[in-house]
């Protein structure tokens, strides 16, 4: 929906719609529903996927040892790497934590 703020009012647009507004939806959590994450994985059956995704996407491979060889909590954490190579697939839903809000300017 396009909402044009030339009118009378601008204000009650922006003080609802602007997510730093002190009175915002957002501040109101009135988008939480919209911003939660709704797709997961299973890390057993996501394992499998995560192995042949890597072997066809080297270049996710080697962020994936840059980030172990250069953060020890995440090379001791298997569930924080399997997380990190889920985010980097395409089954990573992408709106997540997206405000559905746009300005045209």
């Amino acid at each position: 929906m396009y909402i044009p703020v030339h009118q009378s009012g601008v204000r009650y647009l922006i003080e609802t719609l602007e997510a730093e507004a002190t009175d915002s939806f957002f501040n109101w959590n009135f988008f939480d529903t919209i911003l939660q994450q709704k797709e997961g994985y299973s890390g057993y059956v996501f394992e499998d996927i995560a192995e042949l995704f890597l072997n066809e996407n080297p270049k996710v491979q080697e962020l994936l040892n840059q980030k172990i060889n250069t953060d020890k909590d995440f090379a001791k954490n298997p569930r924080a790497q399997l997380n990190f190579v889920y985010k980097n697939t395409p089954y990573y839903e992408l709106a997540y934590l997206k405000l559905p809000i746009y300005k045209v300017y």
